[in-house]
């Protein structure tokens, strides 16, 4: 491959994680995985029969346990807070790394920061998805228990977001 063809490959970014990069790749990785698919569709029947029992024991007794009213509630608040919660904690770990420098060509992807660099074949990932403004890449298993975020903001010109998008086209199969 020539300097030029290569070049056309390669894709540099600089970015620096926000918290809103984690919540973005961690509500992407709930949609792509299935276990997250079960977790959000388990979550929200618990809710929804405690619900009903809460009505039904209303209706039957005239009144209702405390721990009826409170158990629903507090699992809805579970599902809406919990990955806010595991956003801000990877945030954390990520941010005393500083500034990230990626690179993704043909070989795969390469993300160094201050205190590390991490080499990643092609072969570690098998799938991604688009937000409106990260790629998510995620391993191979079931659970996508590895993912990558990429940060749109951080590709230096306008066109480097499609040249990413083929890259992952290429190499990697959309969730």
């Amino acid at each position: 491959m020539s300097a030029e063809q290569q070049a056309g490959t390669r894709v540099e970014m600089s970015y620096r994680a926000t918290i809103e990069d984690f919540r973005e790749a961690l509500r992407a990785r709930m949609r792509a995985a299935p276990a997250g698919r079960r977790m959000r569709w388990l979550m929200a029947l618990i809710a929804v029969l405690l619900f009903v029992f809460t009505i039904a024991s209303w209706l039957v007794h005239g009144t209702v346990d405390v721990p009826l009213l409170v158990t629903p509630t507090a699992m809805l608040l579970v599902l809406l807070f919990v990955p806010r919660l595991q956003a801000r904690q990877f945030y954390r770990l990520a941010d005393a790394g500083g500034a990230c420098h990626t690179v993704v060509d043909e070989s795969g992807i390469t993300v160094t920061n201050q205190q590390q660099t991490s080499t990643l074949t092609w072969q570690a990932m098998a799938r991604y998805t688009e937000t409106p403004q990260a790629f998510v890449l995620f391993s191979g298993d079931k659970n996508a228990s590895c993912l990558t975020i990429l940060p749109k903001r951080g590709a230096p010109g306008p066109g480097d977001a499609d040249r990413l998008r083929a890259l992952f086209d290429q190499h990697l199969t959309r969730a």
